[in-house]
């Protein structure tokens, strides 16, 4: 039966090996709505919002940086997986950006998720995502090369593993950026840690 709902809910995005370490580890993100429809035949609809981006590459971000705790990061696209989750980023110097909502500077709510450590005492690049506060800047640079578009921290907020959150996601008339992480205890029954930051900022200038 396929599946045709855009609810939000939450599941396991990736399970990521860390040969280095001897370590194997689950992160868990939102399911994404407005993305890809996964079918149970394992067929992916894109939907026309998602194609029409295609043609915007130049405003794509490409870089994420936070002087107040001294993030400079790769941004990568990531869509969500084949279980309907969006994707983590694929390391954990880099966050990875949802591609199918809102392009950070634009009207919506654009999404950007990194991990927060990479097991132990091994920091990732949102390990001190947490230390931010009200009116701290946020820069993302784009494909296009121009200034970096600025915003600043309005708040954050933290939810259950599996909470729903659907205003994470939603698009509505502001222009923000979303910054998701884990946090709290580490779960070794779920995999994961029973925690989610989200970092909320809006463009200024």
């Amino acid at each position: 039966m396929r599946n045709n709902t855009k609810t939000i809910l939450v599941g396991l995005v990736a399970v990521v090996s860390l040969g280095i370490f001897g370590v194997t580890s689950a992160r868990t993100f939102w399911y994404a709505p407005n993305g890809e429809v996964i079918v149970n035949d394992s067929i992916s609809v894109i939907p026309q919002k998602a194609l029409a981006k295609e043609n915007q590459p130049s405003s794509y971000p490409v870089r994420l940086k936070i002087p107040k705790i001294k993030v400079d990061a790769k941004i990568m696209q990531v869509g969500i997986t084949k279980a309907g989750n969006m994707a983590a980023p694929s390391n954990f110097s880099d966050v990875g950006w949802y591609k199918y909502g809102a392009i950070p500077g634009e009207k919506g709510s654009a999404v950007i998720a990194g991990h927060v450590d990479r097991g132990a005492k091994f920091p990732a690049v949102f390990k001190r995502l947490g230390d931010l506060k009200k009116g701290d800047e946020i820069f993302v640079e784009t494909a296009e090369g121009r200034d970096p578009i600025r915003f600043v921290v309005t708040g954050a907020k933290l939810y259950d593993y599996d909470a729903q959150a659907p205003e994470v996601f939603l698009e509505d008339n502001d222009t923000l950026l979303r910054l998701i992480t884990c946090t709290g205890q580490f779960v070794k029954k779920y995999g994961t840690h029973d925690k989610r930051l989200v970092v909320t900022a809006v463009r200024v200038g």
